[in-house]
């Protein structure tokens, strides 16, 4: 029995009691000590701590959310106004925020060690990533106590940023290119750094993290969804579907000892934005682990390319992607043939997520729509099925 199956009741426990404390004695936001648990809660002079530290006399005078949506998440977008020195001081007036809300996401996200990995990202690895297209977060933060988190960061949307829809947007060879460039400069940036185990000691490895998931029922979930993609996998990939869960707990061990780097972990299209040129940058952190490059590397081209065009520019894209590490600082980048077999043995971290999604129950929060889901699980099978990546694995 895994820590997090022995943590799970007591974290249900309190969980309950708070969620059921926050709905009916809200209390106030006020100080940056207080985590807002919806941004309905969000009040002027919270934001005005958490805003306007640097600009003196400047205060919130107004806030109004102004659209969102749920899923794991609960995200909203305010307009947020200010007195003639925060105006002065070019302030943001447009904002996104991101907390999990509802007692099923944050029992998820908390036992499973997300919300905490999430925080330490936009607090303190995003102001280091200056070349990331990503949102900068202004504040971030998680109470352990109460399990709340809440991130406020920019609106890009409103900034000209798009997210596709990605059963509607196909990924081009630029696009392609773009997100190997992406992944290569955060690999870079983290590779087998001191920081990974100091300042950022707090982040699990890949291992570990998926383990704190199964813990929390999301196992189960995966070995449902087993049963319902006969139509979409590989005859070879469903006939050993059975090997398919205890072969990702294996990869994701030989993944967290590898040489390790900052993952994002959770590479699928739908994490992937537009900067107002059409570039290619990623957001919904997280997930972020440590681990060896290939996880997010191996998850990115199996998932976000049509099969053809993976199987086209697969090997050139890896020569680019091992470039760009030495171009950012990797003194020694793994040679191709170490580069190509660790990549034919990295796309089950996704094996998972895909499954659990899949084969989701009533009561667990609604991820990714099932279609985009079954897209993703049969490019992720038919890499596994192109690579014979069972038995590079086993």
């Amino acid at each position: 029995m895994t820590t997090a199956n022995l943590q799970l009741p007591g974290i249900a426990a309190r969980l309950a009691i708070n969620v059921a404390r926050e709905r009916f004695w809200p209390g106030r936001v006020r100080t940056l000590d207080d985590v807002p648990h919806t941004a309905e809660a969000v009040t002027t002079e919270w934001l005005t701590a958490v805003l306007c530290r640097d600009a003196p006399g400047a205060a919130v005078v107004s806030c109004d959310v102004v659209g969102g949506s749920d899923g794991t998440s609960s995200r909203r977008a305010l307009q947020v106004g200010y007195n003639a020195e925060g105006e002065r001081a070019g302030l943001p007036t447009r904002l996104f925020t991101k907390c999990a809300s509802s007692f099923q996401s944050r029992l998820m996200l908390v036992a499973g060690g997300v919300t905490e990995s999430e925080t330490i990202f936009y607090r303190d690895v995003r102001p280091q990533l200056t070349k990331l297209r990503s949102p900068r977060a202004f504040h971030a933060a998680f109470d352990p106590h109460t399990y709340r988190s809440f991130v406020i960061m920019d609106d890009l949307a409103a900034e000209g940023w798009t997210f596709p829809d990605p059963m509607g947007d196909s990924i081009s060879r630029r696009d392609a290119e773009d997100m190997v460039d992406q992944m290569a400069y955060y690999h870079a940036a983290f590779w087998n750094d001191p920081r990974l185990t100091t300042q950022l000691g707090r982040l699990a490895d890949t291992e570990v993290f998926q383990k704190r998931l199964n813990g929390v029922g999301l196992l189960g979930a995966a070995r449902r969804g087993l049963d319902r993609i006969e139509s979409v996998t590989p005859p070879a990939v469903f006939r050993r579907r059975e090997e398919l869960i205890p072969t990702t707990m294996r990869a994701l061990r030989l993944n967290a000892h590898g040489v390790p780097t900052l993952l994002h972990q959770d590479v699928h299209q739908g994490n992937w934005l537009r900067d107002p040129d059409g570039r290619m940058g990623l957001y919904d952190w997280q997930a972020v682990a440590r681990g060896e490059w290939a996880l997010d590397y191996a998850y990115a081209m199996s998932v976000n390319l049509a099969i053809e065009d993976r199987r086209a520019w697969e090997r050139e894209l890896l020569e680019r992607y091992l470039q760009r590490l030495g171009e950012e600082g990797v003194a020694q980048p793994p040679t191709f043939d170490e580069a190509w077999l660790a990549y034919r043995q990295q796309p089950f971290h996704v094996v998972i997520f895909s499954l659990l999604t899949i084969g989701a129950g009533r009561f667990q929060p609604v991820m990714q729509p099932v279609d985009y889901m079954e897209r993703c699980w049969e490019r992720i099978a038919t890499f596994i099925d192109d690579h014979e990546s069972l038995d590079a694995v086993n």
